[in-house]
């Protein structure tokens, strides 16, 4: 009995060792196409932490107990579980996941899993964006993102863009913060849009009052491609090469036509213009004078990779860029360098590079009078180009003091050269499973040199140079931040916890200078120095430096995978405020619900996730400058003066900014409610927000005595501006077969901006141009509308003029049928500056974009629409060419009225113009709404088979083609109207011959070794 007892326990035990006996499981992990997958993670469920990848060719092998469960993973692909029971050979086909809501993004100083994100975050995947010619990185999210809305401020290679995140919260600086791999930065001109992975936008206070004093305007989180752990060194090449041309001309009268104006004029005129000496046959497009097609080009290197303990990613770039006006260009390489070492399981280290310089040649801009896309506008046409090519004489006008546009570009040789250095390096450790500390160095430098020559030449008494001149100038910052970082996630039960704790440092130090010197003996570009001019000193320079001390947190709570709670806290102690005011405190909270893992919605198979998003937060804007709140004074050489009985010159001092000893940061509260969902199987996405955004002691110049001896006064928190909205996103993918999948995707954004307070009441005027001032900012209206006088079409008889309130004089005395009527707005009996009132605004009242790809065994096509709809452009190059004088006129003018044609709205010819028919006025406002086809993209991908061979893994060919095609009923040459200047935030919408964008033809080629 006992014997077989014990023969009973021993198969007992020996059956139970047995199937606990590890078994070796290996196979292949595919895509849906047949590819391998390589780097797909491998691991038993239970076990998450330990696990094997694939490799190159998709081949796996683990060990692990019988009737176990293996799961297999890769990003962007659904998850797959299987039990294993007694297999030893399991081959697995992985399904693209369309939308991955376990993917992580960058949120500030960490990440979150993109279903646990309880603020307003829009994500961009740059890799669908690479195939674009763009010059820069904010260029290629133009349209793509709700919420934000990006306008050129100029088509000119190197030019700038005004990004603007839920509307425009300031009459001060309204850009963004962008952080580039950690490293706060002011813009991103400099990035290789070939670097980059991924971008996510920071829209709401919840979100972005991580950054505390700079998050007002929203934070741009820019993330950098990097190589992977285990993974084969990967090469890929991208190249395109094309060219540009304008879009459109302006339409301006020819020789003839603007000779027969001039003779109507004469007929009215006090003193006659004397057209003998002017040729009516000559006919100078001076416009088209200016422009060309232009080449455009840009080459990419990228190797990355990574072994067991290291990854790296190493890139070099090339990109350049010929204006589509003549004298224009840009250039740019660019160096970057990212790699990770993990020297234990615990400690890893870190540095990231990212090196570029850049030239640029540009033309004179932003100037109403003398700007070289203004004077060719202007200039008559019966003024040749040249009066005498072969002895190099330029033609001139004989009645206006406007510059040869063409001289212009040939004698002024502007050109800037600049350096950026960006990088970090950092070390992080994990004391134990979920505690981790992370210390970071980061560094931003540059250095910008200007250079400027001016020979000596003569076109007329109005363009001429006696004397020839070189200038020079130096601008440097250094800016450095050390980051210091603490973060514990814990999940027990059903809770899941997350804690950052931070301390930063930043210090920035900045110095410009300014010189030039004349006669120089010989004008060779070899001689453009210092130290060959004769005479004619002239120094300017300034220095100042900045530093923010910092404490942040954040707590994220998950209960039950349903209920979210964020709670961001920053405290910043900035040196551009006074003693009392320097501290400053951001708080935020976000709620998160989960409706989609609600038991009452478990049997609604047609969502896949639904979640609901509440938050409210404060953050602050400390673009203002370095040193406001102090009396600051300028002692530059204009300020000599004579003094004692021998007249010596002596340095005298004046006053260029007067203190606020109280100055304080400009704050924003923002509430936002969202709702996002996915639907179908992970098909369709959809995202609608509403927020609303109030900026509080708002930065405003506020009026002061004239007896003070300074016409501006201190600037003080005294301003407040309200913006609100509603943001709605859809993109729906739909993969139909192996051979063929699309998506399509729809966003639109409306805006509503009102000034609530200005402190005083004062109206503050702007967007000056040679009539006057197009744009005002006052209390109950947008930022920047435009404000002048309303017009009704023209007197038609006599009858009219006396029945109509006083227009000219008390009695209208020498108004005539045909003349302009302005309207009595205020109905007093009188036409004066009293009855100015809104005419419209540049804030659109919504923006929207559109895409569509379609993938087809290799063809991929892909176009993109953006557009802007109930914004209004103030056309001041229209003030000019319907003038009464000498310039060019617009064709509009050959439609005058006239006692034979009375069926206009464009008053008669009158050279005396007692009407002052040109003031600011709803004639030269336009609607400057427009659609326009962005991009429109088709490539072929070669088949393996027949690379293979050549040991080219990937080859992609494509043709991109940018702004193809725009409608709007705009008359200028482009309706993408932004502000003048980085810096002229107030004059947005006016158009005073801003340089156009251009149209753009590229082929290029994608290839992967």
């Amino acid at each position: 009995m006992r014997r077989i007892i014990f023969s009973l326990l021993l198969t007992f035990l020996v059956g139970h060792l047995a199937s606990a006996q590890d078994i070796n499981v290996s196979g292949v992990v595919k895509d849906l196409e047949g590819e391998p997958i390589p780097g797909a993670n491998v691991f038993v469920k239970s076990q998450p932490t330990s696990g094997t990848i694939t490799d190159m060719d998709g081949h796996y092998e683990i060990s692990l107990e019988q009737n176990q469960t293996l799961v297999f993973t890769f990003i962007g692909m659904k998850t797959v579980e299987i039990n294993v029971e007694n297999q030893r050979e399991i081959n697995v086909v992985l399904e693209e996941q369309l939308v991955n809501l376990d993917e992580v993004v960058a949120v500030g100083y960490g990440v979150q899993k993109k279903s646990d994100i309880t603020g307003s975050v829009a994500s961009v995947d740059f890799s669908e964006l690479e195939d674009q010619p763009i010059a820069s990185v904010d260029q290629a999210l133009q349209g793509r993102v709700a919420g934000v809305q990006i306008v050129s401020n100029s088509g000119a290679p190197g030019g700038s863009l005004a990004v603007r995140v839920r509307g425009i919260g300031t009459i001060n600086n309204a850009d963004p913060l962008y952080v580039v791999d950690g490293i706060p930065v002011s813009d991103i001109d400099f990035l290789n849009a070939n670097d980059i992975e991924s971008i996510e936008i920071l829209k709401d206070a919840s979100a972005s009052a991580i950054y505390g004093s700079r998050g007002a305007n929203g934070v741009v989180l820019i993330t950098s491609k990097k190589g992977g752990l285990n993974e084969e060194a990967r090469v890929n090449f991208n190249a395109y090469y094309g060219t540009q041309q304008v879009i459109n001309n302006w339409e301006t009268t020819s020789g003839s036509e603007w000779y027969g104006i001039q003779e109507e004029l004469n007929n009215t005129r006090t003193s006659a213009l004397d057209l003998s000496i002017v040729d009516p046959n000559q006919n100078t497009d001076w416009f088209d004078e200016l422009t060309r097609v232009a080449p455009i080009y840009d080459v990419n290197l990228n190797v990355a990779g990574g072994s067991e303990k290291l990854t790296y990613s190493l890139s070099v770039g090339g990109f350049g860029q010929e204006g589509t006006i003549k004298g224009s260009e840009f250039q740019r390489r660019t160096l970057k360098l990212n790699s990770d070492y993990h020297v234990s399981d615990k400690f890893t280290i870190g540095s990231n590079i990212n090196i570029q310089t850049s030239e640029q040649e540009s033309i004179l801009e932003g100037s109403y009078h003398t700007g070289v896309i203004n004077t060719a506008i202007k200039l008559e046409p019966v003024v040749p180009v040249w009066n005498n090519k072969e002895t190099g004489e330029y033609g001139y006008s004989a009645f206006t003091d406007y510059p040869n546009p063409v001289a212009q570009i040939a004698y002024e040789n502007a050109r800037n050269e600049k350096l950026n250095l960006l990088g970090n390096i950092y070390a992080e450790y994990e004391f134990i499973s979920g505690l981790s500390f992370k210390t970071t160095y980061n560094q931003n430098s540059y250095r910008n040199d200007s250079y400027d020559f001016e020979p000596v030449y003569y076109v007329n008494v109005n363009q001429q140079n006696v004397e020839n001149e070189v200038s020079q100038g130096y601008n440097k910052g250094d800016y450095w931040t050390w980051e210091n970082v603490l973060t514990f996630n814990k999940s027990f039960n059903r809770h899941e916890l997350g804690v950052m704790a931070g301390y930063t440092m930043e210090e920035g130090t900045y110095e410009w200078t300014s010189a030039s010197k004349k006669n120089i003996p010989n004008e060779d570009e070899a001689l453009w120095y210092f130290n060959a001019a004769a005479d004619g000193d002239y120094v300017s320079g300034n220095a100042s430096e900045v530093g923010l001390m910092s404490y942040l947190g954040r707590l994220n709570y998950s209960f039950d995978n349903k209920y979210l709670v964020t709670v961001n806290f920053r405290a910043d102690g900035s040196s551009r405020f006074p003693e009392g005011n320097k501290w400053g405190y951001f708080p935020s909270l976000a709620l998160g619900w989960k409706m989609s893992e609600e038991a009452f919605m478990s049997n609604i198979d047609w969502i896949s996730s639904l979640k609901l998003r509440a938050g409210w937060g404060q953050i602050g804007n400390n673009n203002i400058g370095y040193y406001p709140y102090q009396t600051t004074m300028s002692g530059n050489a204009q300020y000599r003066y004579l003094f004692g009985p021998e007249e010596n010159f002596d340095q005298g001092y004046v006053v260029v900014n007067m203190r606020d000893q109280d100055i304080k940061w400009e704050t924003v509260e923002s509430y936002n409610l969202g709702l996002d969902a996915l639907l179908f199987d992970g098909r369709l996405q959809s995202t609608i927000d509403w927020y609303l955004k109030d900026t509080e002691d708002m930065l405003v110049g506020v009026p002061i005595p004239m007896y003070y001896g300074y016409e501006g006064g201190p600037v003080s928190n005294v301003g407040s501006v309200r913006n609100t909205g509603l943001e709605l996103s859809l993109n729906y993918k739909e993969r139909v077969n192996a051979d063929l999948r699309y998506n399509v995707g729809f966003n639109i954004s409306t805006y509503n901006n009102e000034v609530l307070s200005l402190g005083n009441g004062q109206p503050i005027t702007g967007g000056s141009y040679y009539g006057g001032s197009a744009t005002r900012t006052e209390e109950g209206q947008p930022i920047g509308y435009f404000y002048g006088y309303k017009t009704d079409g023209v007197f038609q008889t006599q009858a009219e003029i006396d029945n109509h309130a006083a227009q000219v004089g008390a009695d209208n005395a020498g108004l005539e049928p045909g003349d302009l009527k302005f309207v009595d707005t205020n109905e007093d009996g009188l036409i004066n500056d009293d009855d100015r009132t809104f005419l419209g605004s540049p804030i659109p009242d919504f923006t929207y974009g559109l895409n569509g790809g379609l993938n087809y065994k290799g063809v991929e096509f892909s176009l993109f629409f953006q557009g802007s709809q109930g914004n209004e452009i103030f056309n001041a190059m229209k003030t000019h060419l319907y003038k009464f004088d000498e310039t060019n006129k617009h064709k509009d003018m050959l439609n005058s009225w006239t006692p034979q044609n009375t069926n206009t709205d464009m008053p008669r010819l009158d050279g005396n113009d007692i009407n002052n028919t040109n003031r600011t006025s709803d004639r030269f406002v336009e609607d400057g709404s427009y659609i326009r086809l962005k991009n429109l993209t088709v490539g072929y991908n070669i088949p393996e088979k027949f690379l293979s061979p050549v040991g080219v893994k990937a080859l992609k060919v494509y043709f991109s083609g940018q702004n193809l095609w725009t409608k709007t009923d705009y008359s200028g040459a482009d309706p993408e109207i932004g502000q003048r200047s980085s810096t002229n935030y107030l004059s947005r919408g006016v158009d005073i011959g801003t340089y156009p964008q251009a149209q753009v033809y590229t082929f290029g080629v994608k290839m992967q070794f």
